[in-house]
Protein backbone atom coordinates (compact mmCIF):
# COMPACT_ATOMS: atom_id res chain seq x y z
CA UNK A 1 0.00 0.00 0.00
CA UNK A 2 1.19 3.30 -0.83
CA UNK A 3 2.26 6.25 1.77
CA UNK A 4 -1.11 8.21 1.21
CA UNK A 5 -3.32 5.24 1.03
CA UNK A 6 -1.39 4.54 4.98
CA UNK A 7 -2.00 8.02 5.44
CA UNK A 8 -6.02 7.74 4.62
CA UNK A 9 -6.49 4.90 7.17
CA UNK A 10 -4.29 6.01 9.97
CA UNK A 11 -6.52 9.41 9.80
CA UNK A 12 -9.77 7.28 10.39
CA UNK A 13 -7.89 4.19 12.55
CA UNK A 14 -6.69 7.67 14.97
CA UNK A 15 -9.75 8.75 14.89
CA UNK A 16 -11.61 5.95 16.13
CA UNK A 17 -8.24 5.51 19.03
CA UNK A 18 -9.56 9.12 20.44
CA UNK A 19 -13.17 8.45 20.74
CA UNK A 20 -12.40 5.09 22.73
CA UNK A 21 -10.42 7.22 25.62
CA UNK A 22 -13.71 8.15 27.44
CA UNK A 23 -11.02 10.91 29.51
CA UNK A 24 -9.17 12.10 27.01
CA UNK A 25 -9.68 15.81 26.63
CA UNK A 26 -6.78 17.08 25.30
CA UNK A 27 -5.10 20.18 26.98
CA UNK A 28 -4.55 22.52 24.15
CA UNK A 29 -4.11 23.22 19.71
CA UNK A 30 -1.25 25.29 18.23
CA UNK A 31 -2.33 26.47 15.32
CA UNK A 32 1.39 27.44 14.24
CA UNK A 33 1.55 23.23 14.09
CA UNK A 34 -1.60 21.64 13.40
CA UNK A 35 -1.89 17.96 13.44
CA UNK A 36 -4.07 15.48 11.91
CA UNK A 37 -6.32 12.98 13.03
CA UNK A 38 -3.67 10.37 13.70
CA UNK A 39 -1.27 12.93 14.73
CA UNK A 40 -4.18 14.13 17.35
CA UNK A 41 -4.66 10.61 18.32
CA UNK A 42 -1.14 9.52 18.89
CA UNK A 43 -0.86 12.77 21.55
CA UNK A 44 -0.71 11.53 25.25
CA UNK A 45 -3.41 13.76 26.73
CA UNK A 46 -2.08 15.97 29.40
CA UNK A 47 -2.96 18.39 32.08
CA UNK A 48 -6.31 18.95 34.32
CA UNK A 49 -8.69 17.55 31.32
CA UNK A 50 -6.67 14.18 31.71
CA UNK A 51 -7.67 13.23 35.19
CA UNK A 52 -10.97 11.68 36.26
CA UNK A 53 -13.41 13.99 37.11
CA UNK A 54 -11.78 17.33 36.49
CA UNK A 55 -13.00 20.28 38.61
CA UNK A 56 -12.33 22.09 35.21
CA UNK A 57 -11.05 21.79 31.91
CA UNK A 58 -8.11 23.81 30.04
CA UNK A 59 -9.05 25.24 26.95
CA UNK A 60 -7.33 25.57 23.38
CA UNK A 61 -6.22 28.68 24.31
CA UNK A 62 -4.86 27.34 27.86
CA UNK A 63 -7.63 28.79 30.16
CA UNK A 64 -9.19 27.42 32.58
CA UNK A 65 -13.11 26.62 32.57
CA UNK A 66 -14.93 25.38 35.62
CA UNK A 67 -17.10 22.86 34.82
CA UNK A 68 -20.56 24.25 36.28
CA UNK A 69 -23.99 23.64 35.79
CA UNK A 70 -24.52 26.04 32.90
CA UNK A 71 -27.89 26.95 31.79
CA UNK A 72 -27.59 29.11 29.47
CA UNK A 73 -25.28 28.20 26.74
CA UNK A 74 -24.59 30.18 23.06
CA UNK A 75 -22.31 28.44 20.30
CA UNK A 76 -20.37 30.65 18.49
CA UNK A 77 -19.39 28.42 15.74
CA UNK A 78 -20.91 25.48 13.51
CA UNK A 79 -19.07 23.16 15.27
CA UNK A 80 -20.31 23.88 18.37
CA UNK A 81 -24.15 24.33 16.97
CA UNK A 82 -23.75 20.73 15.66
CA UNK A 83 -22.54 19.06 18.37
CA UNK A 84 -24.79 20.77 21.05
CA UNK A 85 -27.83 19.41 19.75
CA UNK A 86 -26.52 15.94 19.89
CA UNK A 87 -25.31 16.37 23.42
CA UNK A 88 -27.17 18.64 25.42
CA UNK A 89 -31.14 19.18 26.34
CA UNK A 90 -32.58 21.98 24.11
CA UNK A 91 -33.50 23.72 27.20
CA UNK A 92 -30.25 25.33 28.28
CA UNK A 93 -29.01 26.47 24.64
CA UNK A 94 -30.23 30.21 24.38
CA UNK A 95 -28.22 30.74 20.95
CA UNK A 96 -26.80 29.33 17.77
CA UNK A 97 -24.61 30.84 14.69
CA UNK A 98 -26.53 32.72 12.31
CA UNK A 99 -24.45 30.57 10.02
CA UNK A 100 -25.38 27.33 10.68
CA UNK A 101 -29.17 28.41 11.00
CA UNK A 102 -29.00 29.48 7.47
CA UNK A 103 -26.47 26.97 5.84
CA UNK A 104 -26.30 23.89 8.02
CA UNK A 105 -27.60 20.65 6.54
CA UNK A 106 -29.16 20.36 10.47
CA UNK A 107 -30.28 23.74 10.64
CA UNK A 108 -34.04 22.71 10.84
CA UNK A 109 -32.83 21.86 14.03
CA UNK A 110 -31.64 25.57 15.67
CA UNK A 111 -35.04 26.52 15.12
CA UNK A 112 -36.51 29.11 18.05
CA UNK A 113 -33.28 30.26 19.05
CA UNK A 114 -31.22 33.60 19.19
CA UNK A 115 -28.98 33.85 16.31
CA UNK A 116 -25.10 34.68 16.91
CA UNK A 117 -23.94 36.43 13.82
CA UNK A 118 -20.37 38.13 15.06
CA UNK A 119 -18.53 37.31 18.43
CA UNK A 120 -17.38 40.86 18.00
CA UNK A 121 -21.07 42.10 18.70
CA UNK A 122 -20.39 41.61 22.41
CA UNK A 123 -23.60 43.65 23.51
CA UNK A 124 -25.55 41.05 21.50
CA UNK A 125 -24.39 38.44 23.31
CA UNK A 126 -24.63 39.95 26.91
CA UNK A 127 -28.11 40.72 26.43
CA UNK A 128 -28.96 36.67 26.05
CA UNK A 129 -27.09 36.54 29.37
CA UNK A 130 -24.89 33.51 28.60
CA UNK A 131 -23.29 31.59 31.23
CA UNK A 132 -21.41 29.46 29.02
CA UNK A 133 -20.13 30.86 25.32
CA UNK A 134 -18.90 27.85 23.10
CA UNK A 135 -16.63 29.02 19.78
CA UNK A 136 -13.75 27.77 17.65
CA UNK A 137 -10.97 29.87 17.90
CA UNK A 138 -8.29 30.84 14.96
CA UNK A 139 -5.34 32.54 16.18
CA UNK A 140 -5.92 35.99 17.06
CA UNK A 141 -6.61 36.05 20.48
CA UNK A 142 -8.71 39.54 21.12
CA UNK A 143 -12.18 38.57 19.89
CA UNK A 144 -12.08 36.16 22.67
CA UNK A 145 -10.15 38.20 25.50
CA UNK A 146 -12.58 40.87 24.84
CA UNK A 147 -15.72 38.52 25.46
CA UNK A 148 -14.05 37.50 28.78
CA UNK A 149 -13.23 41.22 29.45
CA UNK A 150 -16.84 41.29 29.49
CA UNK A 151 -17.30 39.29 32.19
CA UNK A 152 -18.65 36.16 29.74
CA UNK A 153 -16.90 32.39 30.34
CA UNK A 154 -15.53 31.20 27.17
CA UNK A 155 -14.74 28.02 26.17
CA UNK A 156 -12.45 28.07 22.84
CA UNK A 157 -12.78 24.56 21.16
CA UNK A 158 -9.66 25.72 19.00
CA UNK A 159 -9.83 24.95 15.28
CA UNK A 160 -11.82 23.25 12.85
CA UNK A 161 -9.10 20.48 11.20
CA UNK A 162 -11.81 17.51 11.01
CA UNK A 163 -12.36 14.33 12.24
CA UNK A 164 -10.41 13.73 15.59
CA UNK A 165 -10.70 17.79 16.36
CA UNK A 166 -14.63 17.12 15.75
CA UNK A 167 -14.27 13.68 18.10
CA UNK A 168 -12.19 16.24 20.67
CA UNK A 169 -14.84 18.54 20.72
CA UNK A 170 -17.07 16.26 21.09
CA UNK A 171 -15.84 14.88 24.34
CA UNK A 172 -15.45 18.20 25.42
CA UNK A 173 -18.67 19.92 24.93
CA UNK A 174 -20.34 16.63 26.53
CA UNK A 175 -17.82 17.11 29.73
CA UNK A 176 -18.73 20.73 29.88
CA UNK A 177 -22.67 20.16 29.81
CA UNK A 178 -22.11 17.18 32.44
CA UNK A 179 -23.04 14.65 30.27
CA UNK A 180 -19.38 12.34 29.24
CA UNK A 181 -20.93 9.44 28.56
CA UNK A 182 -22.79 11.28 25.37
CA UNK A 183 -19.47 12.12 24.33
CA UNK A 184 -18.32 8.38 24.32
CA UNK A 185 -21.52 7.30 22.20
CA UNK A 186 -21.47 10.10 20.16
CA UNK A 187 -17.92 10.36 19.23
CA UNK A 188 -17.34 6.31 18.86
CA UNK A 189 -20.40 5.90 16.23
CA UNK A 190 -19.27 8.54 14.05
CA UNK A 191 -15.71 7.29 13.68
CA UNK A 192 -17.17 3.96 13.18
CA UNK A 193 -19.43 5.56 10.49
CA UNK A 194 -16.95 7.62 8.87
CA UNK A 195 -14.61 4.62 9.19
CA UNK A 196 -17.56 2.06 7.50
CA UNK A 197 -18.25 4.58 4.27
CA UNK A 198 -15.81 2.68 1.99
CA UNK A 199 -15.05 -0.31 4.13
CA UNK A 200 -16.06 -2.64 0.89
CA UNK A 201 -13.41 -0.83 -1.42
CA UNK A 202 -10.23 -2.35 -1.14
CA UNK A 203 -6.53 -0.11 -1.27
CA UNK A 204 -5.46 -1.49 -4.82
CA UNK A 205 -9.45 -0.60 -6.58
CA UNK A 206 -9.33 2.98 -4.82
CA UNK A 207 -8.87 5.74 -6.81
CA UNK A 208 -6.54 8.91 -6.46
CA UNK A 209 -9.00 12.25 -5.48
CA UNK A 210 -8.52 15.76 -3.99
CA UNK A 211 -10.73 18.52 -2.94
CA UNK A 212 -10.92 21.59 -5.27
CA UNK A 213 -12.48 24.77 -5.87
CA UNK A 214 -11.86 28.07 -8.17
CA UNK A 215 -12.34 31.74 -6.51
CA UNK A 216 -11.72 34.65 -8.72
CA UNK A 217 -9.54 32.84 -11.34
CA UNK A 218 -7.43 31.41 -8.09
CA UNK A 219 -7.02 27.93 -7.75
CA UNK A 220 -7.63 26.53 -3.84
CA UNK A 221 -7.78 23.27 -2.27
CA UNK A 222 -8.30 21.20 1.32
CA UNK A 223 -5.80 18.11 2.36
CA UNK A 224 -4.30 16.62 5.03
CA UNK A 225 -5.45 18.57 8.33
CA UNK A 226 -8.79 19.36 7.13
CA UNK A 227 -12.23 17.71 6.55
CA UNK A 228 -12.24 17.82 2.93
CA UNK A 229 -8.99 14.95 3.38
CA UNK A 230 -11.55 12.78 6.65
CA UNK A 231 -14.34 13.38 3.58
CA UNK A 232 -12.00 12.10 0.50
CA UNK A 233 -10.25 9.23 3.12
CA UNK A 234 -13.95 8.05 4.25
CA UNK A 235 -15.23 7.81 0.24
CA UNK A 236 -12.55 5.40 -0.29
CA UNK A 237 -10.40 7.91 -1.83
CA UNK A 238 -6.51 8.27 -1.60
CA UNK A 239 -6.04 11.86 -1.11
CA UNK A 240 -3.72 12.81 -4.22
CA UNK A 241 -2.93 16.14 -2.83
CA UNK A 242 -1.46 14.79 0.90
CA UNK A 243 1.63 13.93 -0.30
CA UNK A 244 2.92 16.85 -1.02
CA UNK A 245 0.50 19.59 0.96
CA UNK A 246 -1.37 19.89 3.73
CA UNK A 247 -4.51 22.17 5.19
CA UNK A 248 -6.34 24.82 2.74
CA UNK A 249 -3.41 25.20 -0.06
CA UNK A 250 -3.71 27.69 -3.13
CA UNK A 251 -2.58 25.60 -6.42
CA UNK A 252 -0.98 26.54 -9.59
CA UNK A 253 -2.91 24.85 -12.76
CA UNK A 254 0.82 23.22 -13.35
CA UNK A 255 0.20 21.78 -9.70
CA UNK A 256 -3.04 20.43 -10.80
CA UNK A 257 -2.06 19.02 -14.12
CA UNK A 258 0.85 17.22 -11.95
CA UNK A 259 -1.39 15.98 -9.74
CA UNK A 260 -3.60 14.87 -12.27
CA UNK A 261 -6.05 12.98 -9.78
CA UNK A 262 -8.98 10.44 -11.05
CA UNK A 263 -11.30 12.36 -9.25
CA UNK A 264 -12.52 15.90 -8.34
CA UNK A 265 -14.75 16.85 -5.36
CA UNK A 266 -15.92 20.00 -6.07
CA UNK A 267 -18.56 22.66 -5.08
CA UNK A 268 -21.86 22.60 -6.70
CA UNK A 269 -21.31 24.54 -10.23
CA UNK A 270 -17.53 24.30 -9.71
CA UNK A 271 -16.93 21.34 -12.66
CA UNK A 272 -17.55 23.76 -15.29
CA UNK A 273 -15.12 26.99 -13.73
CA UNK A 274 -12.37 24.35 -13.27
CA UNK A 275 -12.82 22.23 -16.51
CA UNK A 276 -13.46 25.40 -18.81
CA UNK A 277 -10.04 26.67 -17.34
CA UNK A 278 -7.33 26.63 -19.74
CA UNK A 279 -5.13 23.77 -19.51
CA UNK A 280 -7.34 22.61 -16.59
CA UNK A 281 -9.60 20.41 -19.65
CA UNK A 282 -6.41 18.33 -19.83
CA UNK A 283 -7.14 16.64 -16.22
CA UNK A 284 -8.58 13.17 -16.93
CA UNK A 285 -10.85 14.02 -14.19
CA UNK A 286 -12.49 16.72 -16.12
CA UNK A 287 -12.74 14.02 -19.29
CA UNK A 288 -14.01 11.18 -17.48
CA UNK A 289 -17.51 10.06 -16.86
CA UNK A 290 -18.39 10.88 -13.21
CA UNK A 291 -14.52 12.23 -13.13
CA UNK A 292 -16.03 15.19 -11.27
CA UNK A 293 -18.32 15.03 -8.03
CA UNK A 294 -20.69 18.42 -7.08
CA UNK A 295 -21.53 18.83 -3.75
CA UNK A 296 -23.42 21.49 -1.68
CA UNK A 297 -20.74 23.76 -0.45
CA UNK A 298 -22.43 24.13 2.69
CA UNK A 299 -22.40 20.19 2.84
CA UNK A 300 -19.20 19.41 1.49
CA UNK A 301 -17.66 22.69 3.62
CA UNK A 302 -19.48 21.75 6.68
CA UNK A 303 -16.15 20.70 9.35
CA UNK A 304 -19.35 18.92 12.12
CA UNK A 305 -21.08 15.56 11.64
CA UNK A 306 -22.26 16.35 8.17
CA UNK A 307 -19.38 15.08 6.95
CA UNK A 308 -20.14 11.47 7.18
CA UNK A 309 -23.10 12.73 4.90
CA UNK A 310 -20.78 14.39 2.22
CA UNK A 311 -18.76 11.10 2.44
CA UNK A 312 -21.33 8.89 2.20
CA UNK A 313 -22.09 11.43 -1.48
CA UNK A 314 -18.88 11.01 -2.89
CA UNK A 315 -18.50 7.34 -1.75
CA UNK A 316 -21.76 6.69 -4.04
CA UNK A 317 -20.39 8.82 -6.54
CA UNK A 318 -17.78 7.16 -7.47
CA UNK A 319 -17.76 3.54 -6.33
CA UNK A 320 -21.94 3.25 -6.23
CA UNK A 321 -24.01 2.12 -3.50
CA UNK A 322 -21.93 0.07 -0.55
CA UNK A 323 -23.37 -3.69 -0.55
CA UNK A 324 -26.15 -4.16 1.74
CA UNK A 325 -25.43 -5.13 4.65
CA UNK A 326 -25.99 -8.97 5.35
CA UNK A 327 -27.30 -9.14 1.52
CA UNK A 328 -27.69 -12.48 -0.11
CA UNK A 329 -28.79 -13.73 -3.22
Amino acid sequence: MSAVAWMNYGALAGALALSAAAAALPRSSDPRSPSGPQDTAARAPGGIAAKENPAALEDHAGAAVALLDFRRIASASSVADALLVELCEPDRIVAFTGYGARRSPRGYRYAGKARVEDIADIEVLLALRPDLILLNGYGDPRPIARLREAGLTVYDLGPMRGLAALVRNAHEIAALVGHPERGRRFATALAHGMAAVAADIQPPQRRRGMYLSGYGGRLFGGTAGTSYHDVLASAGLVDAAASAHRDWPEYTPEQILTLDPDVLVTNAGMRRVLCGQAGLDRLRACSAAGGVVELDDALLGDPGPAMLDAARIVRAAVYGAPPALGGGE
